[in-house]
């Protein structure tokens, strides 16, 4: 009991810090960029977005350094089922979700080609290093042709999405500074914390590390994304609450698997086909509702959410398998 109760502190100590460093890390960046002169535009689409993804790819690369890839890859596979099933499924419950956003309807068909590439690499259960870069820099040319079609678009603006702007970025800089560094020391450590915690339960619960990674862990990455999602419905800002989950989906793909595989090699052990194929599924039932503008509604929120029980309900027997194989 007194080791359970340490992993479940270290779990629950790891996820802690990746919430409150990744948002110290954020604000700092953004003041700091914004000192150095980059516009709110470039600085929303780029250091607030990649920011908010530290959290998975911390974790998925400390999980790589340390040999476990079924946790690195589990969580970027466990964490896009969760974005799509259950935080849209659960948003729409709260509100149906009308799609207008052109960026929205053009990522979602980049999705559905990120992940149908994920599955490509995957096929022999490795990521290497060049097949990491690959990913990567599928981000840099994702971020880069979001600023050139929101500038075309949209007209120059002086706020940052779910953000206030300092008025005077050079004013308390260094205090910015300060949760800058406080921000990057807390994700070290939330993450390293969060995957030793991780594989100490499997190996305490006869569980496979895959296992975790597809849900505790990517449960636990996930919850921010959960309450922006869930907050974005209830105000009814529909385009938030989807955007957030297709975009979060894709920087898993291509900035969390791309660092971590370019970091480290990462065999993908307990990643069942299966998984992947659910995740691809979903992407592909999004693909309707927000090419032809139709509302996400409550039905079909039901439908996501119903299949996010179901895909935890198929992973019990082999949480059950395992348990049973430990004991004996």
């Amino acid at each position: 009991m007194p080791e359970l109760l340490m992993i479940a502190i270290l779990i629950v100590g790891g996820l802690v810090l990746l919430f409150f460093g990744a948002d110290w890390l954020v604000k700092g960046a953004v003041t700091m960029a914004l000192h150095l002169g980059l516009s709110p535009l470039i600085v929303g689409l780029t250091v607030v977005a990649l920011g908010t993804s530290l959290p998975e790819a911390l974790v998925s690369v400390q999980a790589s350094l340390d040999n476990q890839g079924g946790i690195a890859l589990g969580n970027v596979i466990g964490s896009n089922i969760l974005n799509i099933a259950l935080i849209l499924g659960l948003s729409a419950l709260i509100q149906p979700l009308k799609v207008d956003s052109h960026l929205v309807k053009a990522d979602v068909p980049l999705l559905v080609g990120a992940s149908f590439l994920l599955m490509v690499l995957l096929e022999d259960f490795h990521i290497s290093r060049m097949e990491g870069a690959l990913l990567l820099l599928g981000i840099i040319f994702y971020v880069f042709g979001n600023i050139m079609t929101v500038k075309r678009t949209s007209p120059e603006e002086d706020k940052i999405e779910g953000m206030e702007i300092p008025k005077d970025p050079s004013k308390n800089l260094l205090r910015h500074i300060g949760l800058l560094v406080l921000g990057s020391i807390a994700l070290a450590l939330g993450s390293n914390f969060l995957v030793s915690g991780a594989v100490d339960l499997a190996r305490i619960w006869g569980l496979s590390e895959a296992l975790i990674g597809l849900t505790i862990v990517s449960i636990g990455t996930g919850t921010p994304e959960l309450a922006t999602a869930l907050m974005a419905a209830y105000r009814k800002t529909a385009d938030i609450a989807i955007g957030n989950a297709v975009g979060s989906n894709l920087f898993n793909i291509m900035f969390v698997v791309g660092l971590a595989g370019l970091v480290a090699p990462m065999d993908a052990t307990g990643i069942n086909s299966s998984d992947l194929y659910v995740m691809f599924g979903l992407t592909i039932l999004l693909l309707p509702t927000v090419w032809t503008g139709l509302v996400l509604d409550r039905k079909e929120g039901f439908l996501f959410v119903a299949i996010y029980v179901a895909y935890l309900y198929y992973l019990w027997p082999c949480l059950l398998y395992t348990s049973d194989a430990a004991d004996e």
